[in-house]
């Protein structure tokens, strides 16, 4: 036990240590490792299908990356007018809560039986999914939703009708956004790889969370470039490599820093000449997560046309994560 004394000098020397700016500076990366591995992974909950599958596929996760889980679910009661028409007020919302508490404690319990080890919590919120998730995500390692599957060649107005949460949550979330599809089957090889496509403008930060993912988890990197031979590219995409030696170069340039922080992670470069999203669709098949980049985006703005289509078509999970964003995974 300390003396009063050694109290005191122990406090002076803390002082003058947090008054050092260099010294404090130097801690940040040490900061921000602690927030990242404390972080939970947040799975968004309603009564679909596509809802159960992302419960389950985030509670798997939770326990791979050895981090807590977090349930939520965003539920509304709606707005009535009183007979005069004067005073609006809210309707009872006894039962949309109990509804929503029923639905959370039977997420809990599916999530629990799945990873035992794993601390988990769950809440329910009035507000509406969107801005739910996205404050969420502020403080998520990762965010997780249901998506169902489009059609083969679905129209315009279904893509709009059905993605839009998904869309504009992975174009603004803080964090990457897993989206999950609920599978006939489950994948044969749970340990197969992680997928990660690269290109010029957005692949920085999804290499780096494509590596740490496989790090935790035990798999190899497949990193993906597309590269069509004399291409047009359209004035803000990526202009494509002019040969396919250069086209390796862009890759070997991408990975390069995290070859080296993870050396232990087993990689292996896939260029091939196609276009983006069929080259990494046909690479979704038996892999356990595949990544994409996504530019920063206007507010209101939907994530771009080649990550829409990898998480429409991918054969299994596919994470989200934008360029420049603060990712925690």
């Amino acid at each position: 036990m300390l003396s009063d004394g050694e109290r005191r000098t122990m406090r002076r020397l803390e002082a003058t240590l947090l008054a050092d700016a260099e010294f404090t500076r130097s801690l940040r990366p040490l900061a921000r490792e602690f927030e990242r591995l404390a972080a939970p992974v947040v799975v968004g909950l309603d009564d679909e299908p596509a809802a159960a599958a992302a419960l389950t596929w985030a509670a798997g996760e939770a326990a791979a990356l050895r981090c807590p889980l977090r349930v939520v679910h965003a539920f509304r009661s709606p707005l009535v007018v009183d007979p005069l028409g004067v005073v609006p007020t809210v309707a009872d919302i006894g039962g949309p809560q109990a509804a929503a508490t029923e639905l959370v404690d039977a997420a809990l319990t599916r999530a629990r039986s799945i990873a035992p080890d794993v601390d988990i919590c769950a809440s329910t919120v009035r507000d509406s999914p969107r801005r739910l998730l996205l404050r969420e995500s502020r403080t998520a390692r990762l965010l997780v939703v249901g998506s169902r599957r489009l059609d083969a060649r679905p129209t315009t107005a279904a893509r709009l009708l059905r993605r839009p949460l998904t869309w504009r949550l992975a174009a603004a979330a803080s964090c990457p956004v897993a989206v999950v599809h609920p599978s006939p089957t489950p994948p044969t090889d749970p340990r197969a790889r992680v997928v990660v496509g690269v290109d010029r403008l957005t692949c920085a930060d999804a290499v780096g969370y494509a590596f740490r993912t496989a790090a935790q988890r035990g798999l190899p990197v497949t990193a993906v470039h597309a590269w069509i031979p004399g291409l047009p590219s359209a004035s803000r995409a990526p202009r494509p490599a002019t040969s396919e030696a250069a086209a390796a170069s862009l890759v070997e340039d991408a990975v390069c820093r995290w070859r080296q922080l993870y050396p232990h992670v087993p990689l292996r470069i896939e260029v091939v000449r196609r276009d983006p999203v069929t080259a990494l669709v046909a690479a979704s098949v038996g892999a356990a997560l595949v990544v994409v980049g996504s530019r920063e985006r206007r507010p209101g703005r939907a994530a771009p046309s080649v990550s829409r289509a990898v998480v429409d078509r991918a054969a299994g999970p596919v994470a989200v994560v934008r360029a420049r964003s603060q990712a925690r995974g």
